[in-house]
C-alpha cells in the first residue's frame, strides 16, 4: 500500500489546528488563534493540558502543541526575559536567553529556506 506522505502531513496539520482551535476556545487566555500574536506558554503545559482536558487525546495534544509552538509568530515571541503563560494566563516561568536564541536561529534557518526554494538559481528551483 502506497501511502502519499504529503498528503498524510497534510491530514497531520489539518488534524494538529482543529486540535489548536479547541485549545484556543477553551484556554483564551493561553493560546491565541492562528496569525494572532502568539505569548510563549509555560514549559510543561502539555501534562496540565492533559489534565484539564482528558477527553483529547495525548497524541492530538503533542500535534496541537508542536504545531503552536513551531509557527513563525509564536518564535517571535520567544524574546529573553518574556513571561511564559499557563493554562488561565497567569506567569509561570519566563525565556531564558538560550530558548530565545534558539527559537531565533530556527526562524533564520526558516528564513534561508525559504529564501533558497524562491532563488531562481536554486538547484530545485521550478523552471
Amino acid at each position: 500500500m502506497n501511502v502519499n506522505p504529503h498528503a498524510a502531513w497534510r491530514r497531520r496539520k489539518k488534524a494538529a489546528e482543529a486540535t489548536r482551535a479547541i485549545l484556543v476556545e477553551r484556554f483564551p487566555r493561553c493560546f491565541m488563534p492562528k496569525g494572532a500574536r502568539k505569548v510563549p506558554i509555560k514549559i510543561g503545559i502539555y501534562h496540565d493540558l492533559r489534565s484539564a482536558a482528558p477527553d483529547i487525546s495525548s497524541r492530538k495534544i503533542h500535534r496541537a502543541l508542536q504545531d503552536y509552538t513551531t509557527g513563525r509568530t509564536y518564535r517571535r515571541a520567544m524574546i529573553a526575559g518574556a513571561a511564559r503563560l499557563d493554562l488561565d494566563g497567569w506567569p509561570a516561568g519566563i525565556v531564558t536567553t538560550d530558548e530565545a536564541e534558539d527559537a531565533r536561529e530556527r526562524l533564520l534557518k526558516a528564513d534561508l529556506n525559504v529564501a533558497r526554494k524562491e532563488s531562481p538559481d536554486a538547484p530545485n528551483a521550478a523552471a
